[in-house]
């Protein structure tokens, strides 16, 4: 069904319990797994602060390696993990990731966050949701551990912007 899966990584708990859930779907599926960790960009503001923003561009490269490394070390035995670092807006460049390769389905982790957060800080969910044609698989916030099995998940497939559950 699936052969060559993205999941994104950011080191959080739902992004861990989105790892662990491609980890399983691709031992289940025999497919290959990408795992994507975006370093953010250094605000524009950055640079009126009393700090160095080279050294905090290194500090984000650094950050964001340190996540991939961690994600290819949680995966099962011989399983070969692609690891991608990208740079830049986390949504745009999951979507540009998703471009570039020939995925056939991504797993993000889901903060969970309200309606009204979600408003006022956006959601790299819902821009990846609506900026690819891949269908997502969307690991909803829950305690860590408790992940079993696809527990917690939705499945969004369909056409950029097609209504999705």
């Amino acid at each position: 069904m699936f052969s060559n899966l993205l999941v994104a990584y950011d080191g959080s708990p739902t992004s861990h319990s989105a790892l662990m859930q491609a980890y399983e779907l691709a031992q289940a599926e025999d497919a290959d797994v990408t795992v994507v960790t975006v370093a953010p960009t250094v605000a524009p503001l950055a640079a009126l602060a009393p700090v160095s923003v080279e050294g905090l561009r290194a500090e984000l490269d650094r950050w964001a390696r340190t996540k991939l490394d961690e994600a290819k070390a949680a995966a099962p035995d011989g399983m070969a993990v692609r690891a991608v670092e990208r740079r830049g807006n986390v949504g745009d460049e999951i979507v540009a990731e998703i471009e570039s390769g020939d995925y056939d389905l991504v797993v993000l982790g889901s903060r969970g966050h309200g309606r009204l957060t979600t408003e006022i800080l956006g959601s790299v969910n819902n821009h990846v949701h609506y900026n690819s044609n891949v269908p997502t698989l969307t690991i909803d916030a829950v305690e860590a551990g408790t992940l079993s099995r696809f527990e917690g998940a939705r499945v969004a497939g369909g056409e950029s912007g097609a209504p999705r559950s």
